[in-house]
Order: C-alpha cells, then sequence, then structure tokens
C-alpha cells in the first residue's frame, strides 16, 4: 500500500484531520503524518527551524499539506518524490498584505520536486495568486481549481481532487514497479 505522508497545519491536527485520514484510507494509501517540534501554540512566523524538521521526514515521500501545512511542505519537503499542495497559506515574503509572514520567498522550495498545485475556486484573489505563483514554480505539476469549494479540506470536490492525484500517483508508483495497478471499485 503506497504512503501518503501529511505535514500538518497547526499542533493538534492529528486528531482534527482523522476524517481525512480515514478518506486517504479508502483511497487505498497508508498515511503517516510528519512530527513536528511546535515552538508554540501559533505558526511560528520568523522561525525557520520547521522546514528541516519536515524535510528530515518525507524524504522520497509523496507529501500532502493543506493550508499553513502546504506552506511548511513547500519550504521544507526538499527531497519529497511529490508534493500534494492544497490552498497553500499566502504567509511568504511577495505577500506584502500580510503583516505576519516569513520572510522567505516562495521560490525558496524545490522547484524540481513534481507538485499538484489545489486551491478552492471559491477562495479569495489572494489566495489564487499564491497558488498561480507557486504552480509556476514548478517545473513539473499539475493545477486544480477545485470547483465550488472555499478554504475547506472537507469539501467532497476537494477530497475527489486529492482522491484523483492519488490514484494518478498510485497507478504511476505500479507502472514504475512493473505490475498492474489496484482496480478501481
Amino acid at each position: 500500500m503506497p504512503l501518503l505522508t501529511i505535514v500538518p497545519p497547526m499542533p493538534g491536527a492529528e486528531r482534527r484531520f482523522k476524517p481525512f485520514v480515514d478518506f486517504v484510507h479508502t483511497c487505498g494509501w497508508a498515511t503517516e503524518f510528519v512530527r513536528l517540534d511546535w515552538p508554540g501554540p501559533r505558526p511560528p512566523f520568523g522561525s525557520t527551524e520547521i522546514f528541516s524538521q519536515v524535510d528530515a521526514q518525507t524524504a522520497g515521500k509523496v507529501v500532502l499539506g493543506f493550508s499553513l501545512g502546504a506552506l511548511y511542505a513547500h519550504l521544507g519537503a526538499w527531497r519529497a518524490r511529490h508534493l500534494i499542495l492544497g490552498s497553500i497559506s499566502p504567509f511568504f515574503l511577495e505577500d506584502e498584505d500580510e503583516p505576519e509572514r516569513w520572510m522567505i520567498s516562495y521560490r525558496a522550495g524545490n522547484a524540481a520536486t513534481p507538485a499538484d498545485v489545489l486551491v478552492g475556486a471559491l477562495e479569495d484573489e489572494q489566495m489564487h495568486r499564491r497558488a498561480t505563483a507557486v504552480r509556476d514554480f514548478y517545473r513539473q505539476r499539475s493545477y486544480t481549481a477545485v470547483p465550488a469549494a472555499e478554504h475547506e479540506l472537507w469539501h467532497p470536490n476537494y477530497l475527489q481532487a486529492i482522491k484523483s492525484a492519488l490514484e494518478r500517483l498510485g497507478t504511476e508508483r505500479s507502472k514504475a514497479k512493473g505490475s498492474s495497478p489496484k482496480p478501481k471499485t
């Protein structure tokens, strides 16, 4: 069974992500969470220590991040096999309209990592601007404006977009190993 490594957006996300984990399991994927040593209850703006923690636990793996988790994955999962970045938070150096942000460019990720970039079609202009810039940053990428979805991982269309990415990655993995993919039910 292939493995999806999830980068949590905040402390305690593992508990809140239980329904999502159950959904991923129905797609035929096992899951694990990146274990982060959080410096406090809020996002560690100004600190880069979280990114090295992400890198150390994601080398060679398929990695998913949503919201702040997508930002951490984008900047930290340097050696990942593939990224799925959902509704990446616009808290980069270039996001001047955000008073609290990292003084790191979104261009500090690894452009050679294949990536699926997703954003809810109903999210605000700032989210679309950042998602588009991140999409254009990656050399091998797909981009999905998830129909009728806001900033909501649990939206049925968001789940379907993630399922489609996982199915495609599972098929690619099977072809690379020389076996046939799991039949669809």
